[in-house]
């Protein structure tokens, strides 16, 4: 049910993110990702990372960004292209913080708080942003305005109600987030979005060309 749900939100995430270009035209697909025919200016952002400190968009301006959104207690295609984020910054190198950002945004704030997020970043030696926000009809607009397809129930019910078990683990671990297939995506030093990559199972390498490809255009 949860794939069936996926695949449903993808469709209608592909419909609100801008016109990608699917065509198999050798010579009108710049990446290996989908690009963005024409760009989109990516809708900035300041939320508050797993250091307890803001993280925004624009901060970046002038680097390729890495944008993808999952959420800590997924149970398949979030957890996976988290490790396949940890490969691509190791392959990064020096590349990564002086050229290249990646942020991990939630799509589950109400479990995913900055504590949450510290401890579970830090067992996993993920040192990028994973953002999320206390004001939840911020990060609802921000879904949106990106083109995430996210069944947002979760927020409202009653575990963002304070029952008395807000740290009981068990009880968070009881329900899935419906989401559009896990989207990343690129954008360019000055802020458009340019390639969009669907699920987690995508080549490091080949994403890591398209970054490389980025990089080179400020250059």
């Amino acid at each position: 049910m949860h794939r069936l749900l996926s695949a449903l939100l993808l469709a209608t995430m592909l419909l609100l993110s801008g016109c990608l270009d699917v065509s198999d035209g050798q010579d009108t697909q710049k990446f290996n990702g989908l690009d963005y025919n024409p760009p989109i200016t990516a809708p900035d952002f300041t939320l508050t990372n797993q250091y307890n400190t803001t993280t925004t968009l624009s901060d970046h301006s002038g680097k390729v960004v890495v944008v993808a959104f999952t959420y800590t207690h997924c149970p398949d295609v979030c957890l996976d292209l988290e490790a396949n984020l940890l490969t691509l910054m190791s392959e990064l190198g020096s590349d990564y913080g002086t050229e290249v950002e990646i942020i991990s945004i939630t799509v589950d704030p109400v479990r995913d708080t900055p504590e949450h997020l510290a401890n579970w970043t830090s067992v996993r030696g993920y040192i990028w942003p994973h953002v999320t926000s206390d004001n939840h009809t911020l990060l609802v607009d921000l879904w949106n305005d990106w083109g995430v397809a996210v069944f947002n129930e979760h927020i409202n019910s009653n575990h963002s109600e304070g029952d008395g078990h807000e740290n009981d683990e068990h009880e968070d671990d009881a329900y899935e987030v419906g989401h559009s297939t896990t989207i990343t995506f690129l954008v360019d030093r000055n802020g458009m979005k340019r390639v969009a990559w669907s699920g987690s199972s995508w080549s490091v390498d080949d994403l890591l060309a398209d970054v490389h490809a980025l990089i080179d255009e400020g250059q």
